[in-house]
């Protein structure tokens, strides 16, 4: 072999060398965390496996914050996780977009922790509540965020008053608004729109959050879900949702 073709043999193996360390250096850099806010789009698997990625259930986070031990927990519709008389405590909640973006890593992002009553319209096996789940989150993978799109949450807050200008921020059908109509019970009549895979959005007065979405104009007071957390104890207890 000659000096010159000796170098370029050399040469080539250096260069696999180095990307092969590369990729392997890579591979080993950890990910940074999920951001995961209220309006952040949520898969479920409703008992389904991991791979089943096509049988998943979409919805949306309505905020996501700490209770009083410290648990990062998020709140979205119970009728997300119950078709019926069947449910689905336990199960897995996974990124939305991450599932539907060929080649993107699926995480696992938390666990579903309680299933509370249904909505009137559709109440499901636990009969008619106030419609929210309790999701634990694994604080190793998500980075919770206090803005999602043009969403901010900075507080809760009481029903408003008829007539308010009030917002969802909701998975597919991003951010729209409309006006209060009137409460009833723990239940606010709005104007705001919803499609398939809204459910659960956040709904906003300003940067106020007082309400998740559950249907085309209704939703539930986050107040009254607050209250029910406290009453329930343990694991979403004192909850809040993290500052901006």
């Amino acid at each position: 072999m000659s000096r010159n073709s000796l170098v370029a043999v050399l040469v080539a193996l250096l260069l696999t060398l180095i990307d092969t360390t590369v990729a392997a250096a890579d591979s080993d850099m950890p990910r940074g965390r999920v951001p995961v806010g209220g309006g952040t789009g949520l898969a479920f698997l409703r008992g389904g496996p991991l791979t089943d990625h096509p049988l998943v259930y979409i919805c949306t986070l309505t905020t996501i914050g700490y209770d009083a031990a410290g648990n990062l927990v998020g709140l979205t519709n119970a009728h997300c996780v119950y078709d019926g008389d069947k449910q689905w405590p336990g199960d897995r909640v996974l990124l939305e977009s991450a599932v539907f973006t060929p080649g993107a890593a699926i995480d696992v992002l938390g666990m579903v922790e309680y299933i509370s009553g249904g909505n009137p319209i559709v109440p499901g096996p636990n009969g008619p509540g106030l419609d929210y789940a309790v999701i634990v989150f694994d604080k190793s993978i998500v980075e919770p965020v206090a803005t999602v799109g043009k969403t901010t949450i900075r507080g809760v807050g009481s029903p408003p008053p008829a007539g308010t200008s009030v917002c969802k921020q909701g998975a597919a059908s991003d951010r729209s608004c409309g006006t209060t109509l009137t409460t009833t019970g723990p239940y606010l009549v709005n104007t705001i729109s919803e499609i398939p895979g809204d459910s659960g959005a956040p709904m906003v007065a300003g940067d106020t959050l007082v309400g998740n979405q559950w249907m085309w104009g209704a939703g539930t007071a986050i107040t009254d879900i607050l209250a029910d957390l406290d009453r329930r104890g343990g694991i979403g207890a004192g909850f809040r949702p993290v500052s901006p």
